[in-house]
């Protein structure tokens, strides 16, 4: 889970930690425990593991959110929040279940990296990366540890090269390739222009560029339509969070004037207020937000604050419940903590923590089923020879694209919210911004 503020600092006043001695006397027992370790063990145990597995235990005692992160993980969190790094452009996922060998495969593959020039492709099977066989003998299961190991010996700085073989998937070929890794840029935002002027943007994650991803969609579809869209689809389920400041950001693309968020302290110390500002806000066109359990931190900021101000509706499931902000702080030797400094409440006050927040309309992920008298013989021959369109495609209007029918056959919360915007775009007493300020919203008559 990503936290929702990510800002590496030093101490406050910008000096090296106290002497332990004159601030955490308890800290003698630590030491006197270490040393005993070191020379009374019977096993030979590193130090430095030992420092980490204290510093790990401490802080599991703090809360769910904060966490100590070794020098290597932290860099890579660093840079997956930064949404750049030197690599080949691609994730490894597990193997399917029931796969033999169980290789690892090609995912979050990112459309023009080094990767995607080669010609690799979604769901090929990683034999060996880097020198290395991915799946030892035994052909068991690789553990979360190891399919990170071998994910991390993707990355690396730019220019320099990495060795992989590759098999398609259903396929005993294995094609041999060396990649030049480059400063990749993981996108954050997918926009779709979907007829009639109905517009479609997802946001992934909250990286340092995502605010300006989303106002360069918003763009992208006013280009399109000669317009701005007629309803916007914000789509921010499955998003774990990210950066607190991109979070406010895109709010304030959305809203013109109020608090999108206030954020306070330990102990109420400090109260930070951030709030909506009229130039550059998009308006006039209603928002569905659709949300999901696996929506978070940062993506529950902005979606509290457009329900709170009746800018838009939610549609889909209950989020995820973190009120909680972290920051990153960095230590010496490279390691780095992720500790919660403060808590935050949405517009109209609420505390997210545990919570969530329940969408305006609970749609589930799946279609329920229907059961239904089966068809004469002579009733499936007319329907099978008929020529006309069927399923999902015969109710959506011409100008879909044929893999955003393929993705509405397999999304329902997303089929629902575009036959909702439909219905709005259609009504002539629609109200351009969804709802009068300060209210909850209420779909167009």
């Amino acid at each position: 889970m990503l936290a929702t503020s990510l800002v590496a600092r030093a101490l406050p006043d910008g000096s090296a930690a106290p002497a332990a001695r004159d601030r955490y006397p308890t800290l003698d027992a630590l030491a006197e425990a270490l040393s005993y370790i070191r020379h009374e063990y019977v096993d030979e145990a590193d130090e430095r593991d030992l420092v980490y597995a204290a510093i790990t235990g401490m802080v599991r005692t703090l809360d769910r959110h904060s966490a100590f992160l070794r020098p290597s993980g932290y860099q890579r969190l660093r840079e997956d929040i930064e949404g750049e790094f030197g690599g080949v452009g691609f994730e490894l996922a597990s193997a399917a279940p029931g796969a033999r060998p169980p290789y690892p495969v090609v995912s979050d593959l990112i459309a023009g990296s080094p990767a995607a020039r080669a010609g690799l492709r979604a769901g090929d099977r990683v034999v060996e990366l880097a020198g290395r066989r991915t799946v030892d003998a035994s052909g068991r299961e690789l553990s979360v540890r190891r399919l990170r190991e071998l994910g991390a010996l993707l990355r690396g700085p730019a220019g320099t090269r990495v060795e992989l073989s590759v098999s398609p998937p259903r396929n005993s070929r294995i094609d041999r390739r060396a990649l030049v890794r480059e400063r990749v840029k993981v996108p954050t935002v997918e926009w779709l222009a979907l007829p009639p002027a109905i517009g479609y943007v997802a946001i992934r994650r909250f990286q340092e560029a995502t605010a300006a991803d989303c106002e360069a969609a918003l763009q992208g579809l006013r280009a399109r339509f000669g317009r701005d869209p007629r309803v916007l689809l914000l789509d921010l389920r499955g998003n774990p969070g990210g950066l607190y400041d991109q979070a406010v950001r895109v709010a304030d693309l959305f809203l013109s004037t109020g608090i999108i968020v206030k954020v306070v302290s330990r102990a109420g110390q400090s109260v930070e207020i951030e709030r909506a500002h009229a130039p550059g806000t998009w308006s006039g066109f209603p928002i569905i937000a659709l949300i999901d359990k696996g929506s978070a931190s940062a993506a529950e900021i902005v979606a509290a604050a457009l329900q709170d101000h009746g800018r838009a509706r939610l549609l889909g499931l209950p989020s995820f419940g973190k009120g909680t902000v972290q920051t990153f702080l960095d230590l010496a030797d490279g390691s780095g903590l992720k500790l919660t400094t403060a808590r935050y409440y949405t517009p109209a006050g609420r505390s997210l923590e545990g919570a969530g927040i329940q969408p305006d309309m609970k749609v589930e992920a799946f279609e329920p089923e229907l059961v239904t008298a089966r068809p004469t013989r002579g009733a499936r021959a007319r329907a099978s020879g008929s020529g006309e369109r069927t399923s999902i495609d015969a109710r959506m209007p011409l100008g879909v694209p044929p893999e955003v029918l393929q993705r509405f056959e397999e999304d329902y919360q997303l089929r629902v919210s575009y036959e909702t915007a439909r219905s709005w775009s259609t009504s002539r007493a629609s109200n351009p911004d969804g709802a009068r300020r300060g209210t909850r919203s209420t779909p167009p008559p």
